[in-house]
């Protein structure tokens, strides 16, 4: 096997090997944490706006102009994006048609039922003013803008601001990104990255007119997300998950084409030097050739090309072949390890769908690389990572509801249900004011 990608026959690891496969390389946030967000924290609740802008000349080296670009700025850019782009503008169209006819079937209707002689109900209430995070710097993220900004509209979001960080030759978010913002339905963009973005977002900036959020979403670098951890702690907001580095998992066998597999995972391995690129596979001879051209396509690449570097890192460091002695073994390893993404390429393809627990997006056959969803399909590719998917799901229509019961009480009801309720509140030793709050309705 290439010593470029690491080869291990699953039965044969240590119970240390495995717990390390199981950790997803998670990241210490510590020291970023006491050392960075913290302070960062006490200076946004001492002034938000003075905050930002130091951390903003600290951190990123400049202070934008414009701190906040509304819907006229966002439609400027979106008709310059149109005479300039329009290629490109009209891929982005077509994949935000196929987001949004998705993500229109996640639409919640209330109900109630009669129970007990009891009307109860729940009611689907959006959020009022929710704030996405769009990552910049290594790479622009326009269709995390669709992904992001569409389901919270379709929810009934009314407040919807989009935080991520200018161009720093610019100064400016790029036409493209504001664009797909004003596509999407964004109220505002506020040009601005990092942890001070999510304490802006969390905290609220009056002079800016931002208040304060009530759910802040969307992946980011380790600083974004202590930052998005430290505000969920607060309870000042609430957060997707916890954004930890991009992940896939590649189960296959010996029919899976090894082309196809090799660069499914350096895709992955495109993103950051810390992502996770995993191939279970119970051929050994599969895992051979996807080594090989793993090596290969690197090798005819241009060391001067720009992300290069990222991909080698990235399947030097997390890329793996695991050789399993079943496909039954490889969908335990995949449910345990919880990935953001899972790809299929078996000739069990929908036996295997079946019995996958746990993962952030599924991506099943020959013709389903992870880019179709990252781009075009109308699935959502804001995931969970680090093995969150074990208990969170991915980004929807469903992320931006408030899920509040409610109950009509009739005295009937009550009444066939009053000896119940006395017996369970002297159970518990609460019968003195919960147990007789419902027998006083019944005194004469």
């Amino acid at each position: 096997m290439s010593a470029l990608l690491k080869t291990d026959h699953y039965a044969t690891l240590t119970a240390a090997e495995k717990a390390a496969l199981f950790s997803h390389s998670a990241l210490n946030l510590n020291d970023i944490r006491s050392n960075t967000i913290e302070p960062l924290a006490a200076e946004f609740q001492q002034n938000a706006y003075t905050a930002l802008k130091n951390a903003l000349q600290r951190f990123e080296g400049n202070v934008p102009e414009m701190l906040v670009l509304g819907e006229s700025d966002m439609a400027a850019a979106a008709a310059r994006v149109a005479k300039t782009q329009q290629e490109t503008l009209a891929a982005f169209r077509l994949a935000a048609a196929n987001i949004e006819n998705f993500h229109e079937l996640q639409r919640q209707r209330n109900f109630s039922a009669d129970i007990a002689g009891n009307e109860l109900g729940v009611r689907f209430v959006p959020f009022d003013r929710v704030a996405l995070y769009v990552p910049g710097g290594k790479a622009l993220y326009p269709s995390t803008v669709l992904m992001g900004v569409i389901p919270a509209r379709i929810a009934g979001v009314r407040d919807i601001t989009v935080m991520t960080p200018p161009d720093p030759q610019t100064g400016r978010v790029s036409d493209i990104v504001l664009a797909m913002a004003h596509a999407a339905g964004a109220t505002r963009v506020l040009q601005a990255g990092g942890a001070q973005a999510i304490f802006a977002a969390a905290y609220g900036v009056s002079e800016l007119g931002l208040e304060a959020a009530d759910f802040i979403y969307g992946p980011g670098n380790v600083y974004v997300s202590a930052a998005k951890i430290h505000v969920a702690g607060e309870n000042r907001c609430g957060i997707d998950s916890f954004a930890g580095p991009s992940e896939v998992i590649v189960i296959a066998d010996d029919s899976a084409n090894a082309r196809y597999v090799a660069h499914d995972l350096m895709a992955q391995a495109e993103h950051d030097e810390n992502a996770q690129a995993i191939l279970l596979t119970t051929s050994t001879e599969l895992g051979t050739r996807v080594s090989a051209e793993i090596e290969r396509s690197l090798a005819a690449r241009s060391d001067d090309e720009k992300r290069k570097q990222i991909t080698l890192d990235a399947i030097r460091r997390n890329g793996r072949v695991i050789i399993v002695d079943s496909l039954e073994d490889a969908v335990d390893i995949s449910n345990r390890y919880a990935p953001e993404h899972l790809e299929i390429q078996t000739e069990r393809n929908d036996e295997i769908l079946a019995q996958i627990r746990c993962a952030g997006s599924i991506f099943v056959g020959d013709h389903a690389p992870v880019a179709a969803g990252d781009y075009y399909t109308g699935t959502n590719h804001i995931l969970p990572t680090a093995g969150a998917a074990r208990y969170a799901s991915g980004v929807s229509v469903y992320t931006f509801y408030r899920r509040i019961t409610w109950q009509k009480v009739t005295r009937s009801g009550l009444e066939a249900g009053k000896d119940a309720i006395s017996a369970m509140s002297r159970a518990e030793g609460l019968f003195a004011e919960h147990g007789y709050s419902v027998l006083t309705r019944f005194e004469e």
